[in-house]
């Protein structure tokens, strides 16, 4: 899609809320978008904070969000801009904007956040695994539910999608990253917790997947449990195979 440099444009965009200052809501030829200047996560973020060395990572998560657009879990990539200076660069990104959808935390911010869309999220999350990705950020910023019913992902550069389907444990750990994320949301924000809202989220994942497994019982006794203060601000839980 071709249209202004990026860069300017976000200087111009409007302000998004929830986008942490990031992501910010423009109009390119008369199509809706969202341009996003890439940042850092974890402690590198207050080294190098929206400066980087390779593209790998940005390209692979460019492929697979074309990958994931045709299967209805990802908003469409429309541009994405490198920036150099010196031997790093900036990233500025243009995608698709998504009418009306809402992440898991802004529904829970207004109090909207109910047993049908943490049963959408569930679904959702069974489908990306279904289509072998396991999301390096699942958190409830990064879990849109769109007004139809279903599911979308954001930031998809830390992801993976190994050669064959993952096994039981990967996306028990997958699914506990999204957890470990409202946990966090409850502490810092003091959201009240939705009623059922770990049956929901298994309930629809089983549904998405085709079966109810062992494991998503024991994952939502794990996450009625809690889980310690401190590592609710660790960046990653540990990587699987």
């Amino acid at each position: 899609m071709p249209g202004p440099q990026l860069a300017a444009l976000w200087e111009k965009a409007e302000p998004m809320p929830g986008g942490r200052g990031t992501a910010r809501f423009c109009i390119v030829d008369g199509v809706k978008a969202v341009v996003k200047k890439e940042r850092r996560g974890g402690f590198s973020r207050h080294i190098l904070p929206d400066l980087f060395l390779f593209r790998g990572p940005f390209l692979s998560e460019q492929a697979l969000a074309d990958n994931l657009k045709e299967l209805g879990l990802s908003p469409a990539f429309l541009e994405r801009q490198f920036l150099r200076t010196g031997p790093l660069f900036s990233v500025t990104t243009l995608v698709e904007y998504a009418e009306n959808a809402r992440s898991l935390a802004d529904l829970w911010r207004d109090g909207l956040l109910d047993g049908g869309a943490l049963k959408i999220a569930g679904g959702g999350v069974a489908s990306l695994h279904k289509a072998r990705v396991l999301h390096g950020d699942l958190n409830a910023g990064n879990v849109l539910i769109a007004p139809e019913g279903s599911a979308l992902f954001l930031d998809l550069r830390h992801s993976r999608r190994p050669d064959k389907a993952p096994s039981a444990a990967s996306r028990r750990k997958n699914l506990l990253r999204l957890a470990r994320s409202l946990h966090k949301l409850h502490q810092t924000l003091g959201l009240e917790w939705p009623q059922e809202v770990w049956t929901d989220l298994a309930l629809g994942y089983a549904e998405a997947w085709g079966e109810k497994e062992p494991w998503l019982e024991r994952w939502a006794l794990r996450c009625r449990r809690g889980f310690p203060v401190r590592s609710l601000f660790w960046k990653r839980l540990p990587r699987s195979s």
